[in-house]
C-alpha cells in the first residue's frame, strides 16, 4: 500500500460522500486506501458509507475527538507509504493525488506538499501559505487594527500574497485542508498535538517539520476545491475552540506570559477596542476628584454609622433607613454592602464610593455585553457610551448612596426578564432575586414589581409555553429560595414590627395607583402634577444632553416611537419589553406624585437602551450618514464635559470635611453635642454625616448631655458652626 487518505468527518455527510466520489473518480495511479474517521456524536455515515464505497475503511471514534485527534486516529490504522490528509468539504480536480506523491517520493528533503486551493467558483483563494507564526507577526498581522499597517512591508512579511501560482513555492506553513506527509516522519514529529482540539494544529505540526530541517511546499499546478468552513459551520463553539487553539499555541511556543499578551491583544476588535475606551473614561469620569467632590449627605452618614456598629458592634441591622413614608424603612443590604468597604479600607469615608464607583464601571460594561445579546452588537456599544458618560448618571455613581447600584441590578433584571420570555425558564429565579435585591436598596423599585405581575398574570391565562415549563421542582424551589434568602433579616424584623415592610407594604403599593386617581379632585393636583412633569423633564436633559432640554426631549420622544414603530414591523420581544418597562418606570413617578430621586435610577438603563436603539436606527439612514454620527459624538462630548465639569456643591466630601475640622477646631478637644439647626435639621439623620466623619477623625461627639454644644446648619452658600456661648 503506497498511500492511506484519511478524512474526518463531522456533520457533513453530502460533502463527504461529494469528496469521495471525486477521489475515485480522480483514478490515482497509485495504490491507495481512504480511511474515513467518523467525529460525528450520532454516527448515522457508516451505513450508507460502506454501501456507497465499499472499498473504504470506517473507524468510528467514540466521541468528536477533534481534527488532530481524528487524524490521528487515522493514521493508527493506514498502512500506506504516505499518508495524505484532507478535510471532507473538498474535491479533487484531475490527477492531484498522484502529482503529490511523485513529487514527494522523489525528494526526500521533501516533509510536506499541498495542493493549491480554489474555492466553489474555482476561483483561487488569495492566503495560502503563511511564514511560521510568531507572536510579533500575530501582533502585525492578525490584530484588528492590521489594516491600518498593510501598506507596511513588515505587515506582510507573514502572509505569502505575492508569488506566481504557475509553479512551486516553498512556505512555512500550509493550509492545513489538503496536504501529504510521510509516514514515517508524521511518527517521528509525533503527529498532531492532540490539545489543539480544532485549529491552529497545521502551524504547530509545520513549526514541528520545519525544525527537523524538512521543506513544505504548495505545488499550484495541483489544485482541488474547497468550500471553505462547511465542514465547521455546525460546530457551535467554534470560535471559543479557535481562541483556546490560538492561545494554546502561543503559549506551547513562546511561553505563557507571551501567549496571554498576543491572546489579548488579539481578541481585541472595533467593539472591545471602544468598550475597553468606555471602561477607561468611565473609570475617570467617576474617579477624578473624587475625595472632595464625592456628595457625603446626612442620610449617607446614617448608613455608614450603621455599616460601623454593626463590624464594632456585631449587631446585625434587620432594616436600613426610613423612607419618606416612616412607618416604612428602606432595606438593609446597601449596610451589608457598604460594612465589607469600609473593613476593606479601615473606614475611609470614600470606601463606598469605590463600590458605587465599581457598580457603576460594571454597568457601562453591562449595557454592552448584554445590549448586544438583547438587542446588536451596535446598539449595546452605543448604549455603552451613552451610559458611560450621562452628567446624572455619573453623578449617582459618585455618590455612596443605597440608590447608586440600582440600574446595575435593574439591568440584570431587564435581561433575565428577556430570557425568560424568549424561553429560558431557568432566568426565572433570578428574576425574582434581582426584584428582591432591588426592594432592599430602595423601595420605589417595586414599581418593577407591576411589568412582572402584569406579564405572569397574562402568561397565566394564555397558558403561555414559558409560564407552563416554570412547573418544575428545581425552578420553583430556587425562585422560593433565593428571594427569601435576601428578604430574611426584613422578614426577622415583620414578626415584630406588625408585617408592615412586607404585608402593609404590599397593600399600600396596590394602593397607591388608586389613590393618583383619587387625587383629581384635588385642587393641589395641577401644581403637583406640574412639579412632577418638570422633574422628569429635567432630569432627562442631565441624562440626555444637559446643554439642551429642548434636543433632550425631542431626542427621547423619537426613541419611543421608532421602538414602538420597530414593534409594529418585527414584533420584537425585546423592543416590547423595553418599551412596557419605560413607559411603567415614568408612569410610577406620575403616580407616587413624589418628584423624588429616588425614583430616577431604575430608568436609566431602559432609557439609555431607547437613545442607542434611535441612533442605531438614524446611523441606517442613508441621507443621515454623516449627521446622525455628527450629533452623537457632539452628544457624547458634551456630557463628558458636564460629567467632567459638574458643580460641586456645598455637600462634597471636601467642603464637609473643612466644616468637620472647624467643629473639631470648636471643641478644643472638650467633650461636646453636636446639634443641627436650620432647614431640615428636624430629621434625625442631619447631622449624621458629620457624626461619622468625626469619628473617623477620632473627635466623635458625645451622646450625654454636655454643656458645650456646637450647632452646625446648612444653606446654599456653605455652612455655619458655631458654639453654644457664641
Amino acid at each position: 500500500m503506497e498511500l492511506s487518505i484519511i478524512i474526518v468527518n463531522y456533520k457533513v455527510k453530502d460533502k463527504l460522500f461529494l469528496c469521495l466520489k471525486s477521489i475515485y473518480d480522480s483514478k490515482p495511479k497509485t495504490g491507495f486506501e481512504i480511511i474515513v474517521v467518523d467525529n460525528d456524536e450520532n454516527k448515522e455515515i457508516k451505513n450508507e458509507l460502506l454501501k456507497k464505497f465499499p472499498s473504504a475503511i470506517y473507524i468510528e471514534s467514540s466521541k468528536n475527538i477533534g481534527y488532530g485527534g481524528g487524524n490521528n486516529l487515522g493514521a493508527s490504522f493506514a498502512r500506506g507509504e504516505y499518508l495524505f490528509f484532507l478535510n471532507p468539504d473538498t474535491q479533487i480536480i484531475g490527477d492531484v493525488i498522484t502529482g503529490l506523491y511523485k513529487m514527494i517520493k522523489a525528494n526526500r528533503k521533501i516533509g510536506i506538499v499541498a495542493p493549491l486551493l480554489l474555492d466553489i467558483n474555482k476561483n483561487e483563494y488569495e492566503l495560502q501559505g503563511t511564514k511560521i507564526l510568531t507572536p510579533i507577526r500575530a501582533l502585525l498581522s492578525l490584530s484588528f487594527f492590521s489594516k491600518s499597517l498593510s501598506s507596511y512591508k513588515f505587515h506582510n512579511d507573514y502572509y505569502i500574497k505575492t508569488w506566481n501560482k504557475n509553479g512551486l513555492r516553498e512556505v512555512d506553513v500550509c493550509p492545513g485542508t489538503a496536504f501529504m506527509i510521510g509516514k514515517k516522519l508524521f511518527s517521528q514529529v509525533g503527529g498532531f498535538d492532540e490539545k489543539f482540539f480544532l485549529y491552529f494544529e497545521e502551524f504547530d505540526f509545520c513549526k514541528r517539520i520545519r525544525e527537523l530541517g524538512y521543506k513544505i511546499y504548495i505545488v499550484s499546478k495541483l489544485k482541488i476545491i474547497h468550500e471553505w468552513g462547511a465542514s465547521t459551520k455546525d460546530f457551535k463553539e467554534k470560535d471559543q475552540a479557535f481562541a483556546k487553539s490560538r492561545h494554546f499555541y502561543f503559549k506551547k511556543h513562546y511561553g505563557f506570559l507571551k501567549a496571554l499578551f498576543v491572546e489579548i491583544v488579539l481578541r481585541l476588535n472595533k467593539y472591545s477596542f471602544l468598550l475597553l475606551s468606555a471602561l477607561v473614561i468611565s473609570l475617570f469620569l467617576r474617579l477624578y476628584n473624587l475625595s472632595s467632590g464625592m456628595t457625603f449627605i446626612g442620610d449617607q452618614g446614617w448608613f455608614y454609622l450603621s455599616a460601623r456598629d454593626l463590624l464594632l458592634t456585631g449587631k446585625i441591622p434587620l432594616v436600613g433607613i426610613t423612607s419618606s413614608h416612616t412607618w416604612l424603612h428602606q432595606g438593609p443590604l446597601w449596610t451589608y454592602m457598604l460594612s465589607v468597604m469600609l473593613k476593606i479600607f479601615s473606614f475611609n469615608p470614600l470606601s463606598g464610593a469605590y463600590l458605587t464607583v465599581f457598580f457603576g464601571t460594571i454597568t457601562v460594561f453591562l449595557m454592552y455585553i448584554l445590549g448586544s445579546q438583547i438587542f446588536s452588537r451596535k446598539v449595546g456599544i452605543i448604549a455603552c457610551f451613552l451610559y458611560m458618560a450621562s452628567p446624572l448618571i455619573v453623578q449617582f455613581d459618585r455618590m455612596p448612596y443605597h440608590t447608586s447600584p440600582i440600574p446595575f441590578f435593574t439591568l440584570l433584571y431587564f435581561f433575565c426578564f428577556y430570557k425568560w420570555l424568549s424561553g429560558s425558564t431557568k432566568y426565572f429565579p433570578m428574576i425574582l432575586l434581582s426584584l428582591a435585591i432591588l426592594y432592599n436598596l430602595e423601595l420605589a423599585t417595586c414599581v418593577l414589581v407591576f411589568p412582572f405581575a402584569l406579564v405572569f398574570a397574562y402568561g397565566c391565562l394564555k397558558n403561555k409555553k414559558w409560564i407552563k415549563e416554570l412547573l418544575n421542582r428545581k425552578i420553583i424551589s430556587f425562585s422560593l429560595i433565593l428571594p427569601i434568602l435576601i428578604m430574611f433579616p426584613v422578614i426577622i424584623y415583620d414578626f415584630s414590627h406588625g408585617f408592615k415592610q412586607t404585608v402593609v407594604f404590599l397593600g399600600w403599593i396596590i394602593y397607591k395607583p388608586f389613590s393618583f386617581s383619587i387625587s383629581h379632585s384635588n385642587v393641589n393636583f395641577s401644581s403637583t402634577f406640574s412639579s412632577i412633569v418638570t422633574f422628569i423633564a429635567v432630569s432627562l436633559q442631565k441624562l440626555v444632553f444637559e446643554q439642551s432640554l429642548i434636543i433632550s426631549l425631542l431626542i427621547s420622544f423619537l426613541s419611543i416611537i421608532i421602538i414602538a414603530k420597530r414593534i409594529k414591523i418585527d414584533h420584537s420581544i425585546s423592543k416590547m419589553l423595553l418599551l412596557f418597562l419605560l413607559l411603567i418606570s415614568v408612569g410610577g413617578i406620575i403616580v407616587s406624585q413624589t418628584p423624588s430621586d429616588a425614583y430616577l435610577p431604575v430608568i436609566f438603563p431602559f432609557a439609555i437602551f431607547s437613545i442607542a436603539i434611535l441612533f442605531d436606527r438614524l446611523l441606517k439612514i442613508q441621507y443621515l450618514k454623516y449627521l446622525a454620527p455628527a450629533l452623537l459624538l457632539v452628544i457624547l462630548l458634551a456630557n463628558f464635559y458636564s460629567s467632567f465639569n459638574q458643580d460641586r456643591n456645598i455637600m462634597g466630601l471636601g467642603s464637609v470635611m473643612i466644616t468637620v475640622n472647624r467643629i473639631i477646631a470648636l471643641s478644643s478637644g472638650r467633650e461636646y453635642n453636636l446639634v443641627g439647626e436650620g432647614k431640615d435639621s428636624q430629621f434625625s439623620s442631619f447631622t449624621m454625616n458629620y457624626e461619622y466623619l468625626l469619628w473617623w477623625r477620632g473627635y466623635a461627639p458625645s451622646h450625654k448631655n454636655v454643656n458645650l454644644k456646637i450647632f452646625v446648619s446648612e444653606s446654599p452658600v456653605g455652612y455655619i458652626v458655631r458654639k453654644n456661648n457664641d
